[in-house]
């Protein structure tokens, strides 16, 4: 199944599903969405939705931890922590994800997907953190093994580059893997966020070749590998660049001036621009995968149309 990311808005159905039934033509069979409070549930029954990415938290260890001194370090005031959590109480994880687990299964989602990671804005730079993979998987843990519960769609536990699941370490990985409750689940191979891991990767060759590696390392457990989310970056050697300018800007800076340099940061660093390597060898090695979601930048519902067409290009 090939679906590609989107995310409808008001007023632009009969646009989209025009382009829709033209890529439907070119192999594509849905979309991977995010439910949010900018449209009514029942609008997403309208469109193919396959997928849904449940609400992602960049920032949330302390929080969940109730460490509000480091809480405010990062949100600065009450204001901003309520913008950002909704609440100032650790239970508004557990109800977010909640609903978001219900509302998919209302929408008839196939699987879920599921970041597990953690990373605080002044890390993003410095990657020096103060927290390990191994204690941002033992929180998720209680958060997950508390909310997905029953039966329910394929839960995919996506790999991000900070720590938490990087898909890196096989006994991590294992670890995790083994104490999530949830019976139906998985892993979802994201190939942006596992090259950000590695700052030697210079091209798309040698991208393939430290994919293909990681999924070998991953030994028994790459059978658990049911969805790929396909993108690329620009290998423009970003990750050895000297961030010292953007640390200071961003330490002057106001809550919004800091978000304006993160944002920038993080599309530099993880760009979802077509992915050029060989992805038929990638998916070779993954024998049970079942979902290939191309997570792509587009500027409009023309300009989709165009990049999904292209990165077809290296799957057919």
């Amino acid at each position: 199944m090939i679906s590609f990311s989107f995310i409808p808005k008001n007023e632009e159905e009969e646009k989209f599903l025009k382009v829709y039934e033209k890529l439907r033509n070119e192999g594509i069979t849905g979309i991977e969405t995010i439910i949010g409070d900018h449209l009514p549930l029942e609008s997403y029954e309208k469109y193919p939705v396959k997928g849904v990415h449940l609400l992602y938290y960049p920032t949330w260890l302390e929080f969940w931890r109730e460490d509000m001194e480091k809480v405010r370090e990062d949100f600065y005031d009450d204001e901003g922590i309520l913008s950002y959590y909704r609440s100032f109480k650790k239970e508004i994880l557990l109800e977010t994800f909640k609903k978001q687990f219900e509302d998919a299964k209302k929408i008839g989602a196939k699987y879920l997907v599921f970041h597990v990671s953690h990373v605080r804005p002044k890390d993003i730079f410095t990657c020096n953190f103060d927290y390990t993979s191994i204690e941002v998987l033992d929180e998720t843990l209680k958060i997950v093994n508390e909310v997905f519960k029953g039966d329910g769609p394929l839960l995919l536990f996506e790999n991000l580059p900070w720590p938490g699941l990087t898909l890196k370490d096989y006994e991590l990985t294992k670890y995790f893997f083994e104490r999530v409750k949830y019976k139906n689940k998985g892993f979802l191979l994201d190939l942006s966020h596992i090259i950000c891991t590695e700052k030697n990767i210079k091209n798309f060759q040698d991208a393939d070749r430290y994919i293909l590696s990681r999924i070998k390392n991953l030994k028994d457990l790459n059978k658990y590998i049911y969805g790929v989310h396909v993108n690329g970056i620009s290998f423009e050697n970003y990750l050895k660049k000297d961030f010292s300018g953007e640390i200071e800007k961003w330490s002057i800076g106001n809550r919004n001036q800091k978000f304006k340099i993160e944002w920038e940061h993080m599309k530099k660093l993880d760009p979802h621009r077509i992915y050029r390597g060989d992805l038929k060898i990638i998916f070779n090695e993954l024998p049970n995968l079942k979902y290939i979601n191309l997570e792509l930048k587009f500027s409009s519902i023309d300009n989709l149309k165009e990049v999904v067409k292209e990165q077809l290009n290296y799957i057919k």
